[in-house]
């Protein structure tokens, strides 16, 4: 099976990375038998430029992987301990999904109980939609705001 090792400076979840030094080998199964798409153990042949990656993609199984830990050297050969990386294998159903997000850096929901936003007891808050269209150039308009003690 072909094995595509990269090198991964990202955190593990940020959605879009770019893969650097990307390089294509060849290996294994540790056992056949036992095969774990989310765990493999995979033997290939030993090259030193294994132990500068950190990243790998195998396109047999269609998913990305982290190194569980460091390559095991066996002579000429070596085993990769891999564990799926999720989020990013999954990124564009995710990415495609539609959820109310609990927190945003750049947009709110009046409607969700954020603990990390801190207001005063007391306040209620309406959001309400107008009849028309605001256009800050075609006119003049006057903001005000009734009721509370």
């Amino acid at each position: 099976m072909n094995i595509i090792l990269s090198k991964n400076i990202y955190p593990l979840n940020r959605a879009h990375r770019t893969m650097l030094d990307p390089i294509t080998i060849t290996g294994e199964p540790r056992s056949a038998d036992t095969l774990d798409i989310l765990e493999p153990e995979i033997v290939v042949e030993y090259n030193p430029e294994v132990l500068t990656r950190n990243y790998a993609y195998i396109p047999q199984f269609l998913r990305y992987y982290t190194f569980e830990k460091p390559p095991t050297i066996q002579g000429k050969t070596m085993i990769l301990h891999l564990e799926v990386d999720a989020f990013y294998t999954y990124r564009a159903a995710i990415m495609a999904s539609q959820c109310i997000a609990e927190r945003s850096s750049s947009k709110f929901d009046l409607y969700l109980n954020d603990e990390a936003v801190a207001a005063e007891a007391g306040y209620e808050y309406y959001s309400y939609s107008l009849p028309y269209t605001f256009n800050p150039d075609g006119g003049k308009y006057i903001l005000s705001v009734a009721g509370g003690v």
